[in-house]
């Protein structure tokens, strides 16, 4: 008796762990399944969970048709209940492709995905815009514009805040930041310290106390997680045999900084990276250290009446990844064509764009 209790209980445990999982794949949307919104009714925004109020969907449909008709990059934005099982890289790199974000060679599009069941935000961004958003920025505009957003739960405003600083820079135009993106080893700090930054910058000399936070926030006193004990900051020429080949490149170039903190009485270590806030390398598509430097030699300019083309040159200053391709250069559009004559109203679909495979991605 006591066998079949066991087995029954067994069994009742083992249904309801499943319960989640059946309810997970019932309310997954394969990519296909998802609604083009260009097809659909000539918009930019997907919502399929209805999570985003009427007026923040219009308020996206008119930047981003406003972008597109102005600079010709086109940006989707979709929110989903899951990803079927990918992760959001593999999901944001598949849709992308699969519409044909951004126009035909020029590749300018632009493709911001939540899943709201996985709580993750992705930024995908194709290569004729990698730029002007290289990973490092792009990333930098989901911490400070749509996480802290999100975590609170004002999703509207979160997404109208993100999008607004991607068209930005879309435009290169300058994005402000509070402060550079930097990881922390320690949890919970984040919320305090974006507080105090913001206290400070209202100060007349803000500026000032920010740069003097951000030095005390990374070189105050440590304590070892394992044992207690006073650890140290290791000296460059120290932290080089405790950090891998990629982020030594890193450091060379000045992309990213690394600082290796040890324990004297246990010599447990760990490291911490700082990211250059403004940088002209980005991420490697290979190797995936920001070692990637990108030349662009202009071959034919854009002149009002047709578009140019320009010689693109990437190279990894760690691996041996290579790649040269052309881009077309935009049509400069003039002031009486970018209100008249405009392909966001009554197109199809998307121009036919690739993803160029950088973005950002973060969770809340």
């Amino acid at each position: 008796m006591r066998g079949r209790l066991s087995i029954r209980s067994r069994t009742s445990i083992a249904l309801a762990a499943l319960i989640p999982l059946l309810i997970a794949v019932i309310s997954a949307e394969p990519l296909t399944s998802i609604p083009n919104p260009r097809s659909r009714d000539g918009t930019w925004v997907t919502d399929m969970p209805g999570m985003l109020r009427a007026e923040t969907v219009a308020r996206l449909n008119s930047t981003i048709g406003d972008l597109e008709r102005t600079t010709g990059t086109e940006m989707a934005v979709v929110v989903i209940r899951s990803l079927d099982g990918l992760s959001v890289e593999e999901a944001a790199a598949k849709l992308f492709d699969l519409w044909g974000i951004g126009k035909k060679k020029q590749d300018n599009g632009l493709l911001l995905l939540w899943s709201t069941g996985d709580r993750r935000v992705r930024v995908e961004v194709g290569y004729g815009l990698e730029g002007v958003l290289p990973d490092g920025k792009t990333g930098a505009i989901l911490d400070a514009y749509v996480m802290p957003e999100f975590r609170s739960g004002r999703f509207d405003e979160g997404l109208l805040a993100g999008v607004d600083a991607l068209l930005k820079a879309a435009r290169n135009e300058p994005v402000a930041f509070l402060s550079p993106g930097s990881e922390s080893y320690e949890n919970g700090s984040w919320s305090i310290s974006t507080l105090l930054m913001s206290l400070l910058g209202a100060l007349p000399f803000g500026l000032g106390s920010i740069v003097g936070f951000r030095k005390w926030r990374r070189h105050r006193r440590r304590r070892c997680p394992a044992c207690q004990a006073p650890m140290v900051c290791l000296a460059e020429a120290d932290d080089d045999a405790l950090i891998e080949k990629g982020q030594q490149a890193e450091e060379q170039i000045g992309s990213v900084d690394y600082d290796v903190w040890k324990c004297g009485a246990c010599s447990h270590h760990f490291t911490l990276r700082y990211p250059k806030w403004i940088s002209s390398y980005a991420k490697c598509p290979q190797c995936h250290y920001r070692t990637k430097s990108s030349t662009q030699t202009v071959i034919e300019r854009a002149t009002t009446t047709s578009s140019g083309s320009a010689r693109v040159v990437e190279q990894c200053a760690f691996c041996s990844f290579s790649r040269e391709y052309t881009k077309v250069l935009p049509r400069i559009q003039s002031s009486s064509s970018s209100s008249s004559g405009s392909s966001s109203s009554g197109s199809s679909s998307f121009g036919g764009g690739s993803s160029g495979g950088g973005g950002a991605s973060r969770g809340y």
